[in-house]
């Protein structure tokens, strides 16, 4: 298992009493992913589902559409590398998110105006109950969270059961690692429900419609450009969920009490 975090000294402050304590937290690293020999992409990220990760990313870059696309994936985790060899794709003819760190590539957003993803047709619908269920377990069940409070998690449930988690300390890494589990598993998310610990941008509503999953659930408040996306994309959003609140804020007819 890989060592997702670290113990350092610290100052705390309990008013104006200082004290020396040993603190955890969360460990961040690169990882540099190489398709078919290129340097594509280095993520900063916690070292934790990595391949899951690196399918995740090149699945909704366009690099690979289906499992047999990739032929062969090898991660080193002493040196933060996931090589992956491929159906043969032609960089400079693609259009990417330049979600990148490290040499000659500038981090920067995703590019929102993607005209390949299409409305969803899923006609699922899910209870309150089980909304709310979701949001409970992701509350009791999110380990590093706890111990650290540096880091974002989310899931994947079909009828109340939960069937993917993963965590990391950026929020599209979350989307990534889910959409990779999927993905490499060859599962068909069309009638299942992702939730989320944080808050909900529009880029986030992109990876939804690429994973074809109808609902998101988040702890966080979706901003204005996320719903009009949500909208238009046929997906339902649910924001501000706890044990007992939640406001639906589009697409209300696939939640029945």
């Amino acid at each position: 298992m890989p060592i997702e975090t670290a113990t350092l000294s610290i100052q705390k402050a309990k008013g104006l009493h200082l004290e020396r304590v040993e603190e955890d937290v969360v460990r961040e690293v690169p990882l540099t992913i190489q398709y078919n020999g290129e340097e594509i992409a280095t993520l900063m990220c916690s070292p934790y589902q990595t391949e899951e990760l690196a399918y995740g990313f090149l699945h909704n870059e366009g690099f690979i559409h289906i499992p047999e696309d990739v032929y062969n994936i090898r991660h080193d985790p002493s040196e933060h590398m996931v090589w992956v060899e491929g159906k043969p794709f032609n960089l400079q003819e693609e259009r990417m998110s330049k979600r990148f760190i490290g040499k000659s590539r500038a981090s920067c957003c995703s590019d929102n105006n993607d005209t390949k993803v299409k409305p969803l047709t899923s006609t699922t619908c899910i209870s309150l109950q089980e909304a709310y269920g979701y949001i409970n377990y992701l509350q009791t069940n999110s380990p590093i969270y706890a111990l650290t409070r540096g880091d974002h998690s989310g899931g994947v449930g079909y009828r109340g059961k939960i069937i993917l988690m993963s965590r990391d300390i950026g929020r599209h890494n979350v989307f990534d690692k889910l959409s990779g589990s999927a993905f490499r598993a060859g599962l068909n998310l069309d009638n299942h429900v992702v939730f989320f610990s944080g808050r909900v941008y529009s880029e986030f509503l992109l990876k939804i419609a690429r994973m074809k999953t109808p609902i998101l659930i988040a702890r966080g408040a979706p901003t204005d450009t996320a719903l009009s996306q949500a909208a238009a994309l046929n997906i339902t959003v649910i924001g501000l969920a706890t044990e007992q609140t939640l406001n639906i804020y589009t697409c209300p007819d696939r939640i029945v009490p």
